[in-house]
């Protein structure tokens, strides 16, 4: 039975290849007609910013609490290892993890700052890569 011979396939989309806008740490597939999906995080500049006044207002409220409460000065110090952390490109998810958890649990012992660190842990853990 003779084989009957087609034409060569068209590629299905206008990129032939790998295109790659972002930081890849996967791996790519770049034969003829394969696909592959990745994740890019992009981290914007009104996302810092966001930490960035969650972290400014949970700061007023310790410093108003100051000397009320032992938990506080504590977490003036967790705050002051966090804050600096926003602009290095090469975090350390798993110590900001860390470190974001015990400033939650040092304020549950603080009324009325619970609910601002929780914040803080909430738009800070949204800049780490995998988040």
């Amino acid at each position: 039975m003779p084989i009957r011979r087609q034409p060569d396939p068209a590629p299905n989309g206008p990129n032939f290849g790998i295109v790659n806008t972002g930081h890849m740490t996967a791996p790519a597939q770049a034969a003829p007609f394969s696909q592959n999906a990745t994740q890019t995080n992009n981290i914007t500049n009104e996302a810092v910013d966001e930490a960035r006044a969650s972290i400014a207002n949970l700061r007023r409220l310790l410093e108003q609490l100051r000397g009320q409460y032992p938990e506080v000065d504590g977490a003036l110090r967790d705050l002051d290892m966090i804050a600096p952390r926003l602009d290095d490109p090469e975090r350390d998810p798993g110590t900001m993890l860390y470190m974001l958890q015990n400033l939650v649990e040092r304020c549950g012992g603080i009324p009325g700052v619970v609910a601002a660190a929780q914040l803080v842990q909430s738009t800070v853990t949204g800049l780490l890569p995998g988040s």
